[in-house]
């Protein structure tokens, strides 16, 4: 079966596309955990009211993790276990924070995780396929820039 250009583009490059968006969402979410600021007081505060303890300290730890690991999803970097950590770490926020279906509000806090979730895991099994640090600096290092050109497509499927 023959392909059009602009498919196999639209192939290529959707899921770094998604790749981003779904690093956006951790990176905001660092945003309002950056130490000193005043938001960090509210996320600190909600924290603890969900009975999590040493919530200044979690919370610390979870602006860590996600910034870097947002950082390395933009990029590319060990994209299939940062999202796989990143997995992991939404179900347990789903679990501690919004397993409650009280409102419809809740449910849908709910399953907008469990979207992520999908999202995540997905990444953590293909990979970051194109525009991957790790993909491209792994060609360059193994194959001259003519088998570059030629073992692209098949990299794209293996890598990050």
């Amino acid at each position: 079966m023959k392909t059009s250009r602009s498919f196999k583009t639209y192939e290529n490059w959707a899921p770094v596309v998604g790749r981003v968006f779904l690093a956006a969402v951790f990176l905001v979410g660092a945003v309002f955990k950056i130490p000193g600021t005043k938001s960090l007081a509210g996320e600190v505060a909600f924290t603890a009211k969900a009975g999590v303890p040493l919530a200044p300290l979690a919370v610390f730890l979870a602006f860590l993790l996600e910034l870097f690991a947002g950082i390395a999803l933009v990029v590319g970097w060990k994209t299939r276990p940062v999202a796989f950590i990143l997995a992991l770490y939404t179900a347990l926020l789903t679990l501690i924070f919004h397993f409650h279906f009280s409102t419809p509000m809740a449910l849908d806090e709910f399953m907008s995780h469990l979207g992520l979730i999908g999202g995540l895991l997905y990444i953590s099994v293909y990979g970051a396929r194109h525009a991957a640090v790790e993909r491209d600096l792994f060609l360059k290092y193994f194959y001259s820039s003519t088998e570059i050109s030629r073992h692209v497509s098949v990299e794209n499927r293996f890598f990050c």
